[in-house]
């Protein structure tokens, strides 16, 4: 090889090094920024995680000031008037899902079918118009408290699908579906085991087991964390009661 050669590919490689050092500088710059990317986002996460504690805090506070004033207001009151107000409460926070309520009812328990046959896929799987149609039934038929997956289903309580699973008041459950319906066992059982969109999934394979039980229990609707605490002593109210 002549010296015109090796001085060729003297500089092809002198260049050839120069390009990987910028590459692998380049790639060292890219992974440090991400990596303060990182570090900045987890700090933020913890703050708005203090924020959000700190918020909570605040809110309890509050809502204990306003109890203690409402106490206050009571001891100004005969006795007769403050069991009024309380029955009146009771019932106000009944009917707003705000207690957990025990009574008779019925259970129902709903899954995929196991198996898909001829139909088109989603014929086999449960859907939130499913669930929803169940629910109105139960709302139709008298039912005074329900619930599904333990989460209680106030006015606004509208489960929607998320690919295989739905969510409940803001809270993502898979199957099986367990509603809980407290009324009359006899008429909740029949609306339910009657309605068409149970006698097709059951035609499909979707499993619908439905029971009459004694005593349900269904857990109040949690508005959110920062008050668990304000309602957590409210007593477990017998839907016979009203």
């Amino acid at each position: 090889m002549n010296k015109g050669h090796r001085g060729m590919m003297f500089l092809i490689f002198l260049l050839f090094g120069i390009l990987v050092s910028v590459q692998f500088r380049s790639i060292v710059q890219s992974d440090s920024k991400e990596t303060i990317t990182i570090k900045e986002l987890a700090a933020e996460l913890e703050f708005e995680r203090a924020e959000k504690a700190r918020l909570q805090e605040e809110l309890n506070n509050l809502e204990a000031e306003r109890e203690q004033l409402l106490k206050n207001i009571g001891e100004k009151l005969n006795n007769n008037e403050i069991g009024r107000l309380m029955e009146k409460r009771n019932f106000e926070f009944f009917r707003a899902g705000l207690t957990p309520v025990k009574g008779k009812g019925i259970v129902i328990i709903m899954e995929d079918a196991p198996e898909i046959g001829e139909l088109r896929i989603d014929e086999y799987i449960i859907h939130d118009r499913d669930i929803n149609e169940i629910l109105d039934e139960l709302k139709a038929n008298g039912a005074q408290a329900i619930s599904v997956n333990g989460e209680r289903v106030v006015t606004d309580t509208k489960p929607v699908c998320a690919g295989p699973t739905i969510i409940v008041n803001n809270n993502r459950y898979p199957p099986p579906y367990v509603i809980k319906a407290i009324g009359d066992p006899d008429i909740l059982y029949e609306a339910i085991n009657t309605m068409p969109t149970v006698a097709f999934m059951r035609l499909v394979g979707i499993r619908i087991d439905v029971s009459k039980e004694d005593e349900i229990r269904i857990d109040r609707y949690h508005l959110y964390e920062s008050l668990n605490d304000v309602f957590k002593d409210l007593e477990v109210v017998n839907s016979e009661d009203f």
